[in-house]
């Protein structure tokens, strides 16, 4: 075999295995990409599914308001309702940071091995881009969740402090005045905690003017019962006459009106949520 044959044999051989070698690059990271890809997917689809069970949470806070607006308000109703909120909204909250660790994982596996996909690039990115996507909703999720549980946990001690004045109401009106006195101890604790989270994300300012007011009845309501023990009429009907002046301020609060401002600051950030889980699923 001549020098000039056997150069061109080699040089055959040589492209060939290149060739191979390439098709084999080819096809091998494009497999490889491709279950990254599922895999990612996989995960997305996961943390897609947990997107109804959020917006449920999200509306909860609207029910729970209406148990308070309604003409049949109902306190331990509400109560309830307030209860299972703070725990759906807590629940939330752990579900959001588990589905966000997972992305992170997930997209941390788009960019392994980046020298053998980048025949994949354009549908690694595209993975990339959904995983952000939902990370970005996510985002909003985790601060409506938190939020939300802070709202609601003020609309328990308020209702709280709500179910005290009512007892202590009775229990004057029973002559029961040691019994009033414990009672709107415990009520000063609920208001006092209350007014402490009047300013909790999302509840507008009347809130915390309303707590304030309802401390101020509820020193009017202890003075009164004081001036009955020392059987003081002259404080008897200055007490009675500034308890009325406190309750018309605290009936004067429009909870409808509350609500709805409620709503409105929550609302770009669930659109924002619903937004981007949208593209997430594009």
């Amino acid at each position: 075999m001549s020098k000039g044959l056997r150069v061109t044999i080699i040089t055959i051989v040589v492209i060939v295995i290149v060739v191979i070698g390439i098709i084999g690059y080819a096809v091998t990271g494009l497999a490889y990409a491709q279950t990254r890809v599922g895999n990612a997917d996989r995960t997305l689809n996961t943390v897609i599914s947990h997107q109804n069970s959020l917006n449920a949470t999200f509306k909860g806070i609207d029910a729970s308001a209406t148990t308070l607006t309604g003409a049949n308000f109902d306190p331990a109703k509400a109560h309830a309702l307030l209860d299972q909120f703070v725990a759906n909204a807590n629940l939330a909250g752990t579900t959001i940071e588990r589905d966000d660790a997972s992305l992170v994982s997930a997209r941390a596996a788009l960019r392994e091995q980046q020298w053998f996909t980048a025949l994949a690039r354009t549908n690694l990115d595209k993975e990339a881009a959904r995983i952000d996507h939902a990370r970005s909703a996510l985002s909003s999720a985790k601060t409506i969740a938190a939020d939300y549980a802070q709202d609601a946990q003020f609309w328990q001690a308020f209702l709280d402090a709500f179910a005290d004045g009512s007892t202590v109401a009775t229990q004057i009106a029973n002559a029961d005045l040691a019994g009033a006195k414990t009672t709107l101890t415990t009520m000063k604790t609920h208001a006092d905690k209350a007014l402490q989270l009047s300013t909790a994300p999302g509840l507008p300012s009347e809130l915390h003017a309303l707590m304030g007011d309802y401390e101020s009845l509820i020193k009017d309501v202890g003075m009164l019962l004081d001036a009955v023990a020392a059987g003081n009429d002259a404080t008897i009907v200055s007490a009675e006459n500034q308890i009325q002046v406190d309750a018309n301020k605290v009936d004067s609060y429009d909870f409808a009106k509350i609500d709805t401002e409620t709503q409105l600051f929550y609302k770009p950030m669930v659109d924002t949520f619903n937004s981007e889980m949208a593209k997430a699923t594009a």
